[in-house]
């Protein structure tokens, strides 16, 4: 069995002894002392208290607030509809005016580009490279 170096245990007591002297703050809370710990739960209990109080208001000003931008957004939705349905209505007319007319003509020049270049690749690849293409 291999046995542990000589220096372990004093790393561990040192380590030990490193984590008990810390702070009061840094450990967990049922280590402080009382008085901190009441301090906290008074601190706990008066937040909690606060939020529900204070959260009842918030939650009519948040209404009262989301009311009246509703209400404005509703008033503009029919304007925004009609500007919608106008810009579309142009692009619909310059789809079919402009681009449309013209696709099959861009397909095919792809199409012929891509024959060229695969042509292109087979050339190189025959007189370059040496055949590495076994057909």
């Amino acid at each position: 069995m291999p046995s542990a170096p000589s220096t372990l245990l004093p790393r561990v007591v040192a380590a030990a002894r490193a984590w008990s002297g810390r702070p009061w703050y840094t450990r967990e809370w049922f280590a402080w002392p009382l008085g901190w710990q009441a301090g906290s739960v008074a601190l706990l209990v008066l937040t909690m208290a606060a939020v529900a109080v204070g959260g009842s208001a918030a939650q009519a000003l948040i209404s009262q607030a989301t009311d009246s931008w509703v209400s404005s957004m509703t008033a503009d939705v029919p304007q925004m509809a009609s500007a919608v349905q106008a810009a579309a209505t142009t692009l619909r007319v310059i789809w079919q005016a402009l681009v449309q007319p013209f696709l099959p003509y861009v397909f095919a020049v792809i199409v012929l580009m891509c024959l060229a270049l695969a042509t292109l690749v087979l050339a190189l690849d025959r007189l370059v490279f040496g055949k590495a293409f076994h057909s």
